[in-house]
């Protein structure tokens, strides 16, 4: 009950913001290092592998780090959570036009096509028996989306019964400082 109160008072906070004002320049790599790091010991005790794929340097983005941990913490942990034993997630970062695109990507049970245009709502369960046995509020998936949507991003899911769910985050990367003098848009790092 108090994980619900929390995660619920949470999701209020982000559903009624207007921006961010404690965000800072964020090293995404940085953050996610540390997600996974701290989500270790729970992938081990689920006998999951977690572990990280391409993860580019000098992605940069507007955010909180508790909020980046925060997001990625519940993509995280549910592609530990709805996994096999002897499953693996894995987490990569890179930049694209602009972007900075995060994929957690497992080798779990997979969700069915008629529930991931749904799995975002608050409370939405794609299986409520196992989800009961697993724990969890039924806000995380809402959280990462209001999360994403409050720093300029999105996130997505593709996923194949039986064979695993990626979940895709984009967060726009910052722009490089203005050279001295220079007037006009400013470029950026991405490109």
């Amino acid at each position: 009950l108090q994980h619900l109160i929390e995660d619920m008072l949470v999701l209020s906070r982000i559903e009624n913001a207007k921006g961010d004002d404690s965000a800072i320049q964020c090293d995404l790599r940085r953050e996610l290092l540390q997600t996974v790091h701290r989500l270790e010991p729970e992938a081990d005790k689920q006998k999951v592998t977690l572990e990280t794929g391409r993860m580019d340097e000098g992605l940069l983005v507007n955010c909180t780090p508790m909020r980046l941990q925060q997001m990625f913490g519940n993509l995280v942990e549910n592609a530990i959570k709805y996994n096999k034993p002897g499953g693996k997630v894995t987490v990569t970062a890179q930049g694209q036009k602009g972007m900075a695109v995060v994929r957690v990507k497992d080798t779990g049970i997979g969700i069915a096509p008629e529930h991931l245009g749904r799995v975002f709502e608050r409370f939405y369960r794609v299986d409520s028996s196992r989800s009961r046995e697993i724990g969890g509020t039924g806000l995380g998936l809402s959280i990462v989306k209001h999360l994403a949507g409050l720093y300029g991003g999105d996130v997505s899911v593709e996923s194949i019964v039986g064979r695993g769910s990626t979940f895709t985050v984009r967060l726009p990367l910052l722009l490089t400082a203005r050279p001295e003098g220079q007037e006009g848009p400013l470029k950026d790092k991405a490109e």
